[in-house]
Parts: structure tokens; C-alpha cells; sequence
């Protein structure tokens, strides 16, 4: 340490044992009090330095302000002192002689918003008798000029630049924290068994000491650079591969998750030892803290609701996650949370239909094609990003074509159903979620075709008997063909001898002849009410 910072942590340390002395052996005027200003200028004929050191810290607006009236802002009423024989000190306000309480409520008069957003360990200063002028003292600038634009962002910074200074000095100040510590899993670290447990997690103490807490001067390993060496440097036997994820893709965590994101280090054993069950109700705001990514995707979907960082856990991830919560009480253990992903289709239809059990659509869906040959849900469905309200079918039947490639290739063909042209969908045709009948039964495949082709459904006296066996299937192609009519043939002839291969002897089959085109005579191929030849 240079001699400069030296002199000025001597300086700063005896100016604060006189103040103390002085607090202790004096009374002080209480500052709600009546009389008359004197002004500053009065003022400053006795205290010369204490105005040139006010001048060039962070109060000199105190002394240039119109609204203010100057050294008696904070001091009060001075015509007493200023009368009172030798300048009696307990004839003005002292705001280092009052106690902590009042001195909380003075300053609170300007700084009650730094007040309640004060940073580090405001409890255990309490909790220590400390007061605000204890850090913050007025007639100085607020820190040497020695440590201009010093930060220690990692431990490894503060070893290089400052000395230790023991924990006791730090239990000082903060003897909540050193107390939480005896009675947590951390109590190795207590003052009472190290006497340097502090500065191994929070770096050396000597320049954070010498600023009276500047809390740049000190580090923390939930913001350290360093914090996850720094944990590891005692837990190198952590399973860091199978509880933590090491070099794994899944689950999908958010950047900036540390050692801190779920363990807390100044907490009691048995008390909850997660970030995540720290709060009173467990929302969705939990899982993002790591899972932000996820929470991203979930605005405009279908899940949107569920998917707001006030929604409680057990109505927002958890309800399709099974053991979030005691997931997120974890701390994020993998064990203990089910994948959507990972589960059979069976699971992934039970979890589902938690929620959509009332769907008329859904409520054979267990006994589905789909399912029952291990196609779960989310093969077709996006439950978040790309799943737009209103559009759920659209979007889900986009994911066809990734099983059924065939068919896909099959609407290539120049005769098709207006399926790509976007006419038509596969649930026009195809009960995707399930049927008690299966879909290639008679029955099911022929009232699909007559909700469009009414023209063909009869019934007819004289039916024809393809029909009541296979359907229209036994002739057409579903989804697309190269012959027109989606035949299964190049023309009726070829098509008709599928099955017709008795026809009379007089039926010429030869190039040319009259009755190769069997529609020339059976006109009525569907159906007839008048000939069982199918005649017109």
C-alpha cells in the first residue's frame, strides 16, 4: 500500500475516533427545535475547514441552494450558539451525537429513497449499533483521492490490491451475517472457527475497511467474475455433470446462472435454502431465473396465460411440469422435475388432458392411432413459441409431413386433395386425435368422403358392392394420384379389372374395341336405382 493511502487511512480512522469521543462526552441540541438562522456566512467565520471540506463533497449543493439555508439545514437554529458563552456545542445540533434511530430519521429527510434501497448488510449495521455518519461522514469528500475509479470485480483483485484484515473486523459491522453463518452449513466459515472465513468468500478487506464500507472495495461471489471458482475451490467434489448440467444443452439455462442463482450461503439449516422458496408465494418467476429462454417463448401463444411471471408455479410451469415446485425448493435439482419430453405418449395425453379434458375432440385420444403407437403430443403441438391461439390446427398439422413423407410426397402428384393449397387440412379427412372406430373402417372412410362428395352417399337400391367392402378406396387414392379421379389406375378399364376379371366372353378387351371403356355402358358406377349392372 502506498504512503499516501497510509496517511489518509490514518486520518480517516483518527477523525472518526475524535467524532465518537466527542458524540459520547457531549449533549447535543435535539434538531426540531425553534430559533432564529444566523446564515451561513456567520457560520463560517469559526468553521473555515469544515465549510472548504463541505465545498468539495457531495453536500455543497446544501450550501448553494436558494431553498436551503445552508450550514443550518442540518445543523438548526444556530443564534443560540452563536450567543451562548464559548459557543456552547449543546446549544446546536450535532447530527454525529444523535442516536442511531434519530440519525436514521435526520438524514431520511433527503436520502429516505437511499435509505430504503441501501445496499449491503443494513440489518447487521443495525444489529451492530451502527449509525449513518458510522460510514458517511459530511465535511470530507466521500472517498480518498488515492482510489479514484478502483472496482474489484473478482476476489483475485482484491488479494492483489488490498491486505487481510480478519474477520473480526468484519463481524464489526456485520454480525447478522457472521451469526446466520453458526448456524448454517457454511459454519466452518463463522468467526469463531476461522479467522479469515470472511475474505476466503469475499476477497481482503483493508481498502473496503479504509472507505468505511465502499462497497466496490469488496467483492461478492454471487457478482464475482470468479464466484463459481470461488465456490468450487471448497466443493471440488460437487457432481458437476449430472446435478449441474456441465456441458449438457438441456435443461435450457439462462445465461449469468451462478452457484448463488439457488444456494444461499448466510441462511439457516432447515430454514428454505433456495433463491427459488425464498418468496412467500411461488410464481412463475422462479423458473426464470433460469429458464428465461423458455418464458420468451411463451408471449402470443396458446399458453400465454399460464406462462406470466405472476401466474403461482402450480398453475403456470407446473402444471405441465410434475414436480416443478420441489424442483424449484431444490434449487434446481434434474431428478425431481419431469420432462415433457422425456415421457411416454401416454403420460404426455394425461398431462394434456389435465387441462383440455373437455375438448369433444380429445376424448378418445388414449385410444388413438397416434398414441398407441407411441406419438405424444408434442410431436404435432408446440406448446409455446409458434403455437398461435385460433390456429392451433394449422400449425399442428404443419408437423405432418414429418412422419408421413409419403404421403406428403403423394400432394406432389398433378391429381390431389386441395391439402397444400390450403382448401383443405388432414383433419378434414383424418380423426388425428382418435376414434373409438378405427379410421380405415367403412364406415368412418366413407361418411369422410360424402361431407364433400354428398353426390355419391346414396343410398342406391343397387350399391355398388366395392363400396360396402373397401370403400372408395378400392378405386380413388386419397391423397394424390397421376390419373385423373385419383384413380389407383391409368383408366377405368385397368381399374374396373382390378376386381372384374370374369367379364363376359363377348367383352372384347382388345386395342380399340367398344368395351374397353366399361363407363361407356356402366355410367351409374357408384350406385344405381335402376339396374343392378349399374346401367343408367
Amino acid at each position: 500500500m502506498s504512503e499516501s493511502c497510509k496517511v489518509w487511512r490514518l486520518l480517516i480512522a483518527l477523525g472518526t475516533l475524535i467524532l465518537c469521543v466527542v458524540a459520547t462526552a457531549q449533549d447535543t441540541a435535539p434538531f426540531h427545535r425553534s430559533g432564529d438562522y444566523v446564515g451561513a456566512a456567520v457560520c463560517i467565520e469559526c468553521h473555515k475547514p469544515q465549510h472548504q471540506r463541505l465545498l468539495r463533497g457531495a453536500h455543497a449543493l446544501v450550501l448553494s441552494s436558494e431553498f436551503l439555508v445552508g450550514c443550518e439545514t442540518c445543523h438548526g437554529p444556530g443564534r443560540e450558539h452563536v450567543t451562548a458563552k464559548d459557543n456552547d456545542p449543546a446549544k446546536i445540533t450535532m447530527p454525529v451525537a444523535l442516536a442511531a434511530v434519530a440519525q436514521v430519521e435526520f438524514c431520511g429527510r433527503c436520502h429516505q429513497h437511499e435509505i430504503d434501497h441501501h445496499g449491503g448488510d443494513l440489518p447487521g449495521l443495525r444489529m451492530a449499533g451502527k449509525s449513518c455518519t458510522d460510514c458517511h461522514q459530511i465535511h470530507r469528500k466521500n472517498e480518498p483521492a488515492v482510489l479514484p475509479n478502483v472496482r474489484f470485480s473478482n476476489l483475485a483483485e482484491s488479494r492483489k490490491e488490498a491486505k487481510r484484515i480478519g474477520s473480526a473486523a468484519c463481524v464489526t459491522c456485520h454480525p447478522l451475517r457472521n451469526k446466520l453463518l453458526e448456524s448454517s452449513s457454511h459454519r466452518s466459515l463463522a468467526l469463531h472457527q476461522s479467522p479469515t472465513g470472511c475474505e476466503d468468500c469475499h476477497g481482503n478487506g483493508e481498502q473496503h475497511e479504509a472507505t468505511n464500507g465502499l462497497a466496490r472495495l469488496i467483492t461478492r461471489a454471487d457478482r464475482a467474475s470468479d464466484g463459481i471458482a470461488t465456490c468450487r475451490a471448497c466443493h471440488e467434489k460437487v457432481d458437476a455433470t449430472d446435478f449441474h448440467w456441465r456441458d449438457r444443452k438441456k435443461p435450457f439455462l439462462s445465461l449469468g446462472v451462478t452457484c448463488t442463482t439457488c444456494h444461499q450461503v448466510h441462511i439457516e439449516t432447515g430454514a428454505v435454502t433456495t433463491v427459488a422458496s425464498a418468496a412467500s408465494t411461488i410464481t412463475n418467476r422462479v423458473c426464470v431465473s433460469c429458464h428465461a429462454p423458455a418464458s420468451c417463448s411463451m408471449p402470443g401463444s396458446t399458453h400465454e396465460s399460464i406462462g406470466t411471471l405472476a401466474t403461482p408455479l402450480d398453475k403456470g410451469c407446473a402444471s405441465c411440469h410434475s414436480g416443478g415446485l420441489a424442483h424449484a425448493r431444490s434449487g434446481g435439482k434434474r431428478t425431481l422435475v419431469q420432462s415433457m419430453k422425456d415421457v411416454s405418449a401416454a403420460l404426455q395425453a394425461k398431462i394434456c388432458l389435465s387441462c383440455h379434458r373437455d375438448s369433444r375432440h380429445l376424448q378418445n385420444v388414449t385410444q388413438g392411432t397416434h398414441t398407441r403407437n407411441g406419438v405424444g403430443c408434442l410431436e404435432c403441438h408446440t406448446p409455446v413459441h409458434g403455437a398461435v391461439p385460433n390456429k392451433v390446427a394449422v400449425t399442428a398439422e404443419q408437423n405432418c409431413r414429418r412422419c408421413h413423407a409419403d404421403v406428403q410426397a403423394q400432394f406432389a402428384m398433378p391429381n390431389h386433395h386441395p391439402v397444400p393449397e390450403g382448401r383443405m387440412r388432414c383433419s378434414s379427412c383424418h380423426e388425428v386425435h382418435g376414434d373409438m372406430a378405427r379410421v380405415r373402417n367403412l364406415e368412418v372412410t366413407q361418411n369422410r368422403c360424402f361431407q364433400c362428395h354428398k353426390g355419391y352417399q346414396g343410398p342406391f337400391v343397387f350399391a355398388h358392392q366395392a363400396g360396402r367392402l373397401d370403400g372408395c378406396i378400392v378405386c380413388h387414392v386419397p391423397h394424390g394420384s397421376a390419373n385423373q379421379r385419383l384413380l389407383i389406375q391409368t383408366n377405368s378399364q385397368q381399374n374396373c379389372l382390378q376386381c372384374h376379371g370374369d367379364f363376359p366372353a363377348f367383352h372384347d378387351q382388345s386395342r380399340g374395341a367398344v368395351f374397353t371403356d366399361c363407363l361407356r355402358c356402366h355410367t351409374q358406377v357408384h350406385g344405381s336405382n335402376h339396374s343392378r349392372f349399374l346401367f343408367r
